[in-house]
C-alpha cells in the first residue's frame, strides 16, 4: 500500500481527500469512498470532530481505511481529549499501522456549546508533536523511521517585513508537513508561497494546501465562519451566485485551482474537502491530472 509519506517525497504533487464524517457516517461509507478515491488519490485525510459534531472515532475510521487499501492522515486534536487519551491514541494509530498524523491544538468551541461542553486542551499542539514523536521513536511501537507528522498553518498576504518564523518554529518541532486552510484565492497563495521559498523556509518542511469542493453558497459561508477562514476572491463569489449549475462550475472551479497549484514553487499538493460523494472527488482529481492522480 502506499503511504501518504512516500508521496510526499517521491511525487511532484500529492493528493489527498477529506473523509467527509458525519454523526451518520457507517463503515460501509468509508469502505466506499476508499474504493473510489483510491485509484486516483494518494491517501485519505480523517478529522477529529473538527465541526463539534461528533462523528466516528478518527481511529475507528482509519482501520476501515487501511483495510480497503488507503493510507490515513489521521488528524489528532487537543481539545476533546486529556494528555493520556491522546497519548493511548498515538499507540493505538501505530498498532493499526497509521503512518501519518496532522496534530493540532482544535477549533474553540462555538458559543453555543459553551454552556454544555468543555474544551480539555490539557495539552497545547506542541506538546502532542513531542508525545507523538516520542511514541513514533519505539521500534517496537513504529516502524523507523516512526510517524510522519503534520500541523496546520494560515496563508496570508504577507506583509514586506514577514519573517516566516512561525514555519520554522513547526520544522523545528517535529513536523515534516503543514496544511493550510481552505484557499480559492490563488494570488494571496502565490505571494505567501513566494514569501516561504524566498526566506528558505521549506529546506525541511512540506506544504500541503486545502482546497474545497464546494457544495453550496452555505458552505461557503460555513468556511469564511472558520477559525482560519477561507481565501476565496470575490469574483469567484459572484460566479457561483451567477451559475445555473452550481455542482458543475464549483468541480471546474477546483479542477483550475488544482492545475493552478501545480505551478506555485514550493506547493508539495493538496487536500480535496468536499461534503458529498466520492465520484465528485474522483473526477475532479481524474479531470485535473488524469486517472492516476
Amino acid at each position: 500500500m502506499k503511504t501518504f509519506r512516500d508521496a510526499v517525497r517521491t511525487n511532484d504533487f500529492v493528493i489527498t481527500a477529506q473523509l467527509p464524517l458525519s454523526p451518520g457516517t457507517t463503515a460501509d461509507d468509508v469502505r466506499h469512498f476508499a474504493k473510489v478515491l483510491q485509484p486516483v488519490a494518494d491517501a485519505v485525510q480523517i478529522s477529529d470532530n473538527s465541526t463539534t459534531i461528533p462523528h466516528m472515532s478518527p481511529l475507528a475510521a482509519a482501520s476501515l481505511t487501511i483495510q480497503s487499501g488507503m493510507d490515513p492522515v489521521v488528524h489528532m486534536s487537543c481539545r476533546d481529549r486529556n494528555r493520556i487519551a491522546l497519548q493511548s491514541d498515538l499507540i493505538g494509530a501505530a498498532a493499526m499501522g497509521v503512518t501519518s498524523l496532522l496534530l493540532i491544538r482544535g477549533e474553540k468551541l462555538p458559543a453555543a456549546h459553551k454552556q454544555r461542553i468543555k474544551g480539555v486542551f490539557d495539552i497545547g499542539a506542541q506538546r502532542l508533536m513531542a508525545t507523538a514523536q516520542a511514541v513514533g521513536a519505539n521500534e517496537r511501537l513504529v516502524a523507523p523511521p516512526g510517524f510522519f507528522l503534520g500541523s496546520n498553518v494560515t496563508v496570508i498576504d504577507p506583509p514586506a517585513d514577514w519573517s516566516a518564523d512561525g514555519i520554522d518554529t513547526k520544522a523545528g518541532a517535529g513536523s515534516k508537513f503543514v496544511q493550510t486552510q481552505a484557499c480559492l484565492d490563488l494570488a494571496i497563495l502565490r505571494k505567501y508561497m513566494a514569501a516561504l521559498v524566498a526566506r528558505k523556509a521549506l529546506e525541511r518542511i512540506s506544504v500541503i494546501v486545502q482546497v474545497p469542493l464546494l457544495a453550496s453558497m452555505e458552505m461557503i459561508g460555513d468556511l469564511q465562519r472558520a477559525r482560519r477562514p477561507l481565501l476565496i476572491t470575490r469574483q469567484l463569489i459572484d460566479r457561483l451566485e451567477r451559475t445555473g449549475e452550481f455542482a458543475v462550475d464549483a468541480e471546474e472551479i477546483c479542477v483550475e485551482s488544482l492545475r493552478a497549484m501545480t505551478t506555485i514553487p514550493g506547493i508539495s499538493g493538496a487536500n480535496i474537502v468536499h461534503r458529498g460523494e466520492p465520484a465528485a472527488v474522483a473526477r475532479v482529481i481524474t479531470a485535473a491530472f488524469g486517472s492516476n492522480g
